[in-house]
């Protein structure tokens, strides 16, 4: 941080861009920027045929020391192997392919310091540079919250089907929404009872009503829980999110469920 003169000829203090470079090549080397009130930090990773995971962490207090946090790829500065879509987050990344180069952008603001950790190593080096500012990330993906990530499932006729949302260690599942389909493999009858489809691992664990009405053979029926743009968060982070169709005569069941990782 610097200090200037406003037209008032007052002391006023600039934060500055810092950064850092330096190179992983052994199990838990590590390089770490310090932070002073920078909202968010650009992590460039440079290959050379590095094979381990690297694993980005903050320091929020000396006491409790380095926790998990984000980095979001922003794929137009990717290179090599498979690219991750640039709207969804990373704790760590896997580089296994030769000489491939990597953009994160990850959010900062109120930690003290960033680090960037090879938490399993194999073979190679990495050379890293972290640089940070106060000004907004440069992946515009983090704000606008896209879906990025999607599950299916379809049953037979007369059978549960059950959409599973598979666990991230240390991430939880945004749900953006819930798509269920009924289809009448034969003629339904009305009934009392409603059909009711239930979910797991999301707070009050939330239930779609399809009812027991009528239907012609070959009709569909819909219900559908949208959570609009912030989504839904699941409960317990590392933990599958399920949504499960009981079986019902005479109908065949789908399931489409649109998603994304978060804290």
């Amino acid at each position: 941080m610097s200090l200037a003169k406003n037209l008032s000829n007052v002391f006023v203090p600039i934060r500055e861009r810092r950064e850092i470079s330096g190179t992983l090549g052994a199990i838990n080397a590590e390089v770490v920027l310090p932070l002073n009130g920078d909202e968010s930090a650009l992590v460039y990773v440079q290959s050379t045929a590095f094979v381990g995971t690297l694993e980005f962490t903050g320091l929020g207090d000396e006491t409790a020391g380095y926790l998990p946090i984000v980095a979001y790829p922003y794929s137009p500065g990717c290179v090599g192997g498979t690219i991750p879509p640039a709207g969804q987050p990373l704790l760590i990344d896997a580089l296994v392919a030769a000489n491939t180069v990597r953009v994160y952008s990850v959010p900062v603001g109120q930690l003290r310091a960033l680090r960037v950790r090879a938490s399993a190593y194999t073979s190679g080096a990495a050379n890293i540079t972290i640089s940070s500012d106060p000004n907004d990330t440069l992946n515009t993906a983090i704000a606008a919250r896209p879906t990025t990530l999607f599950v299916t499932a379809t049953g037979a006729a007369a059978a549960a089907v059950t959409a599973t949302i598979p666990a991230v260690a240390g991430l939880r599942h945004i749900i953006d929404f819930i798509r269920v389909t009924r289809s009448a493999s034969v003629a339904l009858t009305a009934g009392a009872a409603p059909t009711v489809v239930t979910t797991t691992n999301l707070p009050g664990n939330p239930a779609l009503t399809l009812g027991a009405d009528a239907a012609l053979q070959g009709v569909d029926k819909e219900v559908v829980l949208d959570f609009g743009s912030t989504g839904f968060a699941a409960t317990a982070l590392g933990t599958n999110t399920t949504i499960v169709c009981p079986v019902t005569t005479g109908v065949i069941w789908r399931i489409n469920v649109g998603y994304r990782l978060g804290l």
